[in-house]
């Protein structure tokens, strides 16, 4: 009658429901059956499917949904997406702060490509162009986590006007728009920007608009990296907020937090968003549950000093007067850069992953100290010489805001992470250990042990509200003709493993992984399955 059941669990079907006893029939990838049941009643759903599920003492629950995920290359590379899988993640949203891998052009894919070169990049054939060519790309290879993208505003604005720091001309913003629009309408579910790197801080509100009205006419959302999350937090806020008022779309704001010298802001942060939806703007968030972010250390550079791209960056760092200047910006107030690491001690800057190892797992104090220098020419060294796609882990958040954020109905969960692995290309460096234990440390950290949420509550942050975000509505929820995407986790024992001392390990208590009707992990085990599918924006 059905490929596959799951008996004798505790169903929490995502909606924020309490559990209740049920067992789940799987049929041609959906889900054809939930028979509740009494507790020590005998199931209902027992040899009814040549492949049985043994839920006794476990929590079944929706595929985890990580509404903001870095795979966009890795998963090109590394299609079973090992990290994201075992946290439970069964679809990722991919396509974050600005960057994707489409649309591009023949001319901007070699300034484009020439800003992510490293061993991922160079293992992919690039032969695509358009954002819907990407998707193909993706889908024809298989992966075993569904994939749902957003376009980026950095190769909308290189294929448009190159990596200029100036406003765009009417006809290059016509082209911008028309890469955005068509981008949507080939199935990404929005727009994406990241306002701290560049191209894209070099946009302004104007520009931002008019990308994001190209998304809403057929039915985008706006997703943003703000432009500030340290001191200009709620003018970010703001600014965020007027695209989706002017542009007349949904905004999801990223990985929302109070850091650097807004640090114990959250209350204000979670008051603008309050008001924004009170005026009648579908304004949320997604979070992940670390006190501390991770990006390429070279963000911490003022934006003129990126523009033209990676190797102009390069050489403005080994022209001494041009490194004068960056020091003195990134130590004093730059008109238009809200420089959020500025409040940032040198201590709490880790380096994560570099060419040269030796610096891995380091601070960038130790570092200065080391080599007898002050922390700056540390910094403009290890760029310009060593590796200016040096990545870094950054320490500049407090406790007590990340658990206010946690709590509220708006905001869910999102790693802020690839799905790479702890052997091969992916498994270099010391990346933070959100890659592979956003989810459980959730689940485990912050529901069963700080008891900061319930476990529905938590449950539903990480399914249906991000479907819900999204549009999806065959997924995110445990309810018959839905997609079996589905887990099956140990409320006792889950907890995340991954340490930044130690970041390449799997988490500990999610034991059975459905994707689309295909068991993907079982006993805690990938099985190699590639079930995934990619999901297209539909307006």
């Amino acid at each position: 009658m059905f490929d596959l059941v799951i008996t004798g669990g505790r169903v929490l079907d995502g909606s924020g429901n309490p559990w209740y006893w049920a067992d789940v029939g799987v049929k041609d990838g959906r889900i054809a059956a939930i028979a509740r049941v009494q507790p020590g009643a005998s199931s209902p759903l027992a040899g009814k499917a040549p492949v049985a599920v043994d839920a006794r003492g476990k929590v079944v629950t929706p595929g985890f949904i990580d509404t903001h995920s870095h795979s966009d290359l890795p998963l090109l590379v590394n299609p079973t997406a090992d990290s994201k899988i075992a946290q439970g993640i069964t679809t990722e949203v991919i396509g974050q702060c600005g960057s994707t891998l489409a649309p591009l052009t023949d001319k901007s894919l070699a300034l484009y490509r020439g800003a992510m070169r490293g061993p991922l990049a160079d293992a992919v054939d690039w032969s695509w162009r358009s954002f819907g060519q990407y998707l193909d790309r993706m889908e024809k290879q298989g992966t075993s986590v569904n994939v749902a993208g957003l376009v980026g505003h950095g190769p909308v604005r290189v294929a448009g006007m190159g990596f200029d720091q100036r406003p765009p001309t009417a006809d290059e913003l016509r082209v911008m728009c028309g890469l955005v629009r068509g981008s949507v309408e080939e199935g990404a579910f929005g727009f994406s920007t990241g306002l701290i790197y560049t191209p894209c801080s070099y946009s302004e509100l104007p520009e931002l608009v008019a990308l994001a009205r190209a998304a809403a006419k057929v039915g985008g959302i706006y997703f943003t990296h703000m432009r500030s999350e340290g001191e200009g937090l709620l003018a970010a806020v703001a600014e965020s907020l007027a695209v989706g008022r002017q542009g007349g779309l949904p905004v999801h704001i990223a990985h929302l937090k109070a850091s650097g010298v807004s640090q114990g802001k959250g209350p204000e942060l979670i008051a603008a968003l309050e008001a924004a939806r009170a005026e009648g703007i579908d304004v949320t968030a997604d979070q992940y549950p670390y006190t501390a972010g991770s990006t390429g250390l070279a963000a911490m550079l003022p934006p003129w000093a990126h523009e033209g791209g990676r190797e102009k960056m390069v050489a403005r760092l080994k022209d001494p007067a041009e490194r004068a200047r960056i020091r003195k910006d990134m130590g004093g107030s730059l008109p238009g850069w809200d420089n959020d690491f500025r409040a940032v001690p040198w201590t709490h800057v880790l380096i994560s992953g570099c060419s040269d190892t030796r610096y891995q797992g380091r601070r960038m104090q130790e570092i200065a100290d080391d080599q007898g220098q002050d922390p700056y020419t540390a910094l403009f060294d290890l760029l310009a010489d060593v590796d200016p796609g040096t990545g870094m882990i950054v320490f500049m958040m407090r406790e007590d805001d990340v658990k206010l954020m946690m709590t509220h109905d708006l905001v869910c969960v999102g790693t802020d992470g690839s799905a790479i692995r702890p052997d091969g290309p992916l498994g270099q460096g010391k990346p933070h250990p959100r890659a592979y234990g956003t989810f459980p440390r959730v689940l485990g950290h912050y529901v069963r042990e700080q008891r900061v949420l319930t476990l529905q509550q938590a449950v539903r942050k990480m399914t249906s509200a991000g479907a819900n975000r999204l549009g999806i509505t065959d997924r995110g929820q445990i309810r018959e003709g839905w997609w079996a995407d589905m887990v099956v986790l140990n409320p006792d024992t889950v907890i995340d493993r991954a340490t930044y001392e130690n970041p390449h390990q799997f988490p500990d208590g999610i034991d059975h992984v459905l994707v689309n009707g295909q068991v993907v992990i079982s006993e805690g085990k990938h099985t190699g399955k590639l079930a995934g599918k990619v999901l297209r924006h539909r307006r």
